[in-house]
This record gives structure tokens, C-alpha cells and sequence, in this order.
């Protein structure tokens, strides 16, 4: 080691590494050293990001528009249950067929939108959806029928969005209205399912070593997107330098922190 009698903490925030984990922890990575740490700022290193898994649910294929008319509709498929109705729902919106998701919409909703048009519009600032998994159904409120349903989106932070996990349960709401189930317009609850904080030094562990080893590609395969946040010659010292590094536990962002760089990176909500 170049510098065996002093230590050195760096405090690699996790836009990165942590982004693959779906948790926005800080990492310390610990190594021999005397230089000081250089000013944070928004850098990017070049590597390729890694792809999503489902999480186990079915993907959402492709298909065509329905007609919008909820008469149309009845008479040619009336789906048999709360679940298969919101199915159905969630399936037409993940492909972007939102005359077929219209025309399963409860009477509040229909009562908002008042045409396939603008339903469509209201679409453009929800999360994009890859599978849908319905789960079980509960009595509601009102006789309604309150169904789960286990989602996967495409995961990914930024300032204008926030965090979008890569998977979330949700809880919606059907109601039988004309002999037919109708859906709510949006979920009753929303919950994000991230791994647990205590997985994450096992993955920065491996993905620094990978770095020591000045394996880009494999260091990029365990990141969520290619740009890292914070001083760019911190991810390049593992290679430059070797030695030894070692991963310390996940923690929050602390408050006497540079944050700067992470508040421009991923908005002001960054410690949440």
C-alpha cells in the first residue's frame, strides 16, 4: 500500500452503487492513505449501465386498441372479478392502450376525464411499467373490492421523478357498477419494495474490487446507470492505486455532509 499509516474515508454517495441496491445509503470506503480528499463535484464516469430484472413478474407485451366504448366493451369481454378487471387495466396501460384502460374506468373516473383524450394526457408522468403480477382481493369500503397487485418499472433516479423503484406493491380499488367491474384511476397505496440496507456493502465490496482490478465493464455491470456522483478520480483511485479497500455499512446521508452534488444530481428530496 502506498500510504500504510493513515486512513482515509471516502465517502462515495450513492447515486450509483446504492441506485442498484433502490436505496439512496452512503457508503465509506476505508483505505491507506494521507492525501485529502478533493472537493465533491458532479463528474461522470463512462461505463455502461446494467439492466433491471421483472422481480418475477409477467412482462407486458405489445397489442392493439380497443374501442373506448364502454357498451362495446360489456358486450365483448366483461371481465369475471375485481382482479382479472384490474389486470386488464394495469395490461392496457403498461402497452400504452389507454382507449382499452379508459372504458374499465369507474364512474368518478370517467366524471374527471371525460374523454379517452384526455385520459391519455393524464398518463404522461406515470412510472413506465414492464409486469404486473394481481395478487389477492379484500372487501373495501362501500362494497368495493381492494386488489394487490405487484408491479416492476424501470429503475431510475433523477431530479425530476425522484426515486422509481424497480418494483412496488400496489393496492387498487374495483367497484361493480352497470353488472360490470370498473377500476378506480389510481391505486389506493403505493409501496416500493427495496433490498435491505444491509445487503449493500456485499455489492459496493464487489464492485470496488472490480475497480482495483481496473475491470470497468465489471464494475459497470453492478451499477445502475453510468454517471457516478462525487469526485470522478475516487472511483478511478481503486485501479490506480490498489491495495486494499474495504466496504463499511450503509448509513444515511448526514446532515453536516457535502450534499451539494447530490442535490444537484437528484433534486432536493436526496436524503429521503
Amino acid at each position: 500500500m502506498p500510504y500504510p499509516n493513515a486512513t482515509r474515508r471516502l465517502a462515495l454517495g450513492i447515486g450509483v452503487a446504492g441506485l442498484v441496491l433502490g436505496v439512496g445509503a452512503a457508503v465509506v470506503l476505508q483505505r491507506g492513505s494521507s492525501t485529502p480528499a478533493p472537493t465533491p463535484s458532479v463528474q461522470r464516469l463512462d461505463l455502461p449501465g446494467a439492466p433491471v430484472g421483472s422481480g418475477g413478474t409477467a412482462p407486458v407485451g405489445s397489442g392493439g386498441s380497443a374501442p373506448a366504448t364502454p357498451e362495446r366493451a360489456s358486450r365483448s369481454a366483461t371481465p369475471g372479478s375485481a382482479g382479472a378487471a384490474l389486470r386488464l387495466f394495469l395490461d392496457a396501460n403498461a402497452k400504452g392502450d389507454f382507449a382499452s384502460s379508459y372504458r374499465l374506468l369507474d364512474e368518478a373516473g370517467r366524471d374527471r376525464w371525460k374523454s379517452v383524450a384526455s385520459w391519455t394526457d393524464a398518463q404522461a408522468d406515470r412510472s413506465p411499467v414492464t409486469g404486473v403480477k394481481v395478487g389477492g382481493e379484500r372487501p373495501g369500503r362501500s362494497g368495493t373490492v381492494e386488489v394487490t397487485a405487484d408491479m416492476t418499472h424501470p429503475a431510475g433516479i433523477d431530479p425530476f421523478d425522484g426515486l422509481t423503484p424497480g418494483r412496488t406493491v400496489e393496492v387498487w380499488r374495483a367497484s361493480r357498477e352497470g353488472g360490470a367491474w370498473r377500476i378506480a384511476a389510481g391505486p389506493v397505496s403505493v409501496r416500493p419494495v427495496l433490498p435491505s440496507d444491509r445487503t449493500a456493502p456485499d455489492t459496493v465490496q464487489a464492485w470496488v474490487e472490480r475497480l482495483t482490478r481496473c475491470d470497468d465493464p465489471g464494475a459497470a455491470a453492478l451499477q445502475a446507470v453510468p454517471d457516478l456522483v462525487g469526485p470522478a478520480d475516487l472511483a478511478q483511485a481503486p485501479c490506480r492505486e490498489r491495495g486494499t479497500w474495504k466496504a463499511a455499512g450503509a448509513r444515511a446521508f448526514e446532515d453536516d455532509a457535502d450534499l451539494q452534488p447530490y442535490v444537484a444530481a437528484f433534486g432536493s428530496d436526496v436524503q429521503t
